[in-house]
Formats: C-alpha cells, sequence, structure tokens
C-alpha cells in the first residue's frame, strides 16, 4: 500500500472511476471488508469520473461512482423483458427476471459434456468479491454438485483491470489460483497494498510488474516461474478472452455469476451470499436433468 497521506487521497479519487469503460484508469485502492458477509451490492461498471473530481459518497450497501446502481441492473431488467418462460424444474422459490435473468443468446462453455459451467465474475479490488471469494471456495470446495466446474472470468474495463486480469492469469498460468486467489485479495483489502501501480493517472506497467514479482515471490513462485508467463502470449490471448466474454455476458458490475452460459445472477438478486449459492446449485442441477 502507498502509505503517505497525500497519496493515498489521490489513489481513493481514481479507484471510484474504476469500473468505468474507457477514459483515463484509475488505482487499486482496496476497500475494507465488510464485517460480514454481504447480503447485497455489486462493484458498478459506470461512465469513469474525471481524474480530478471529489469522490462521491459510498453507499452502505454497494460501492459506486455516480449513483447507486438498483439491486437488478437496467442491462439485466432488459434483457428479462425479452426472455422465455423460467427454465421447468427449478424450485419455485426462484423467480425469472428477479433472482436471474437469462442471457438472450446462450453462450459456449468450456466444460466438458455432462458438466455444468459456473462463472464467477470477478475483480480483485472489488471489495464485495473480496466478502464473496470465500463463501465460494466453500461451495465448490465440499457444497457443489460434483459435475459442476467453477470457472474465474476477471473483468477488462480498463487499464487497471486489465492489469489485474494479469496477474489472475498468472496464477492460472502457474496453477496457484486454488492456494493464492484469497490471497491476493487479502493483499489488497486487509494488507491494504496495492499490486497495480499508478503514477501520473495512468497505469505505470513497470512499477507494477515489480511489485506482483516481488509479492508473488513471497509465496514461492521464482522469478524464473514469473517471468516466463506474466507478460507471455497465452496471457495476454487470455486476457483479450476475457474482455470478449465478459462483453458477451453484459458485465456491467462485480460480483456476477453466470451458470451454463446462460443465466446471470448475482449476490443482490438472489438475496444474500447463502441464497446465492443455493441458487448456483439449483440452476446447476436443473441444466443437468434437462440433458
Amino acid at each position: 500500500m502507498i502509505n503517505p497521506k497525500t497519496q493515498a487521497c489521490l489513489l481513493l479519487a481514481l479507484l471510484l472511476s474504476a469500473c468505468g469503460g474507457g477514459g483515463e484508469p484509475p488505482t487499486q485502492e482496496p476497500a475494507a471488508p465488510a464485517a460480514g458477509p454481504a447480503t447485497e451490492g455489486t462493484e458498478p461498471a459506470t461512465e469513469p469520473a474525471a481524474p480530478v473530481a471529489a469522490p462521491q459518497a459510498k453507499p452502505e450497501d454497494g460501492e459506486t461512482v455516480d449513483e447507486v446502481t438498483s439491486s437488478v441492473s437496467p442491462i439485466a431488467q432488459a434483457v428479462a423483458a425479452t426472455t422465455p418462460a423460467p427454465p421447468a424444474g427449478l424450485p419455485s422459490r426462484w423467480q425469472q427476471g428477479k433472482h436471474f435473468t437469462a442471457l438472450p443468446a446462450a453462450q459456449p462453455v468450456s466444460v466438458a459434456p455432462g458438466q455444468v459451467e459456473v462463472t464467477e465474475i470477478f475483480w480483485y479490488g472489488c471489495g464485495h468479491c473480496f466478502t464473496l471469494e470465500p463463501q465460494l471456495e466453500a461451495w465448490e470446495r465440499g457444497a457443489k454438485p460434483d459435475y459442476v466446474t467453477v470457472v474465474r472470468l476477471p473483468v477488462v474495463w480498463n487499464e487497471v483491470t486489465r492489469e489485474d486480469a494479469r496477474l489472475f492469469y498468472t496464477l492460472e498460468a502457474l496453477g496457484k489460483v486454488e492456494a493464492l486467489q484469497l490471497v491476493v485479495f487479502r493483499e489488497l483489502h486487509v494488507n491494504r497494498r496495492p499490486l497495480t501501480i499508478v503514477a501520473g493517472n495512468r497505469v505505470d506497467t513497470a512499477a507494477t510488474e515489480k511489485r506482483v514479482r516481488e509479492f508473488l515471490a513471497g509465496h514461492g513462485i521464482t522469478a524464473e516461474q514469473f517471468g516466463g508467463v506474466y507478460r507471455s502470449f497465452a496471457v495476454e490471448s487470455k486476457i483479450r478472452q476475457a474482455e470478449n466474454l465478459a462483453r458477451r455476458y453484459r458485465a456491467d458490475h462485480t460480483p456476477m455469476a453466470v451458470v451454463q452460459g446462460k443465466y446471470i445472477t448475482d449476490v443482490s438478486m438472489a438475496g444474500g451470499v447463502e441464497p446465492l449459492m443455493q441458487l448456483l446449485t439449483d440452476l446447476s442441477v436443473r441444466e443437468r436433468s434437462a440433458r
């Protein structure tokens, strides 16, 4: 974390524009984690504020730039208005258009036949993603059906989120996501040390690479291992694919979840973290039984 108070103020102002598409990039100043599991609130993607603008007040139920997003985003409402009836075989407690919405066109999945893909759309700088991560990991380890494969998709909205996505795909290439995903979140939101460095309203790629290399070295990754993947063609390709896929999923905030490339939901829509885990299970069971 950058310690001087004067730099902290600048970083906070920049963070508030973190979810905008295009424009000047923000820093990765993390929000403090919630005291307990969040029941609503997301990290929205909105038009970026000017770099020198004063920070907007953050509502208690979410993180925003210019205004508070509704519990169901305008995109989700528009999708719900043109989608078919809820899938058969789903418990009656779940209502399509309220608890989840269907994408206009199902997107391809990367899992083997017989598997159901559940995608988490996240950003390391999102406090609500940090709150959700332990619950998602617990669900992934034991509560989910054994035929469900969890896929993580980092958003790529701007320079900061692009470098965060690079870090994720570096971990993935090194086989370290399971071991270090939550560790990265803690570095930002508990230790309050950003891994993406911003200087002069731009990401300092050299400083960022150095910071990430040092952080990963502290967790057993050698400079040679890091250098072989961090700016590799494979990682660059993954970043481009993530950007395109998040656009097709209409990812306008984080965290979000997608089931089998068809159904999108989030903590607010489901009614809380625990209901979200149950909804993901129920939608996955429905998808499996429909085959």
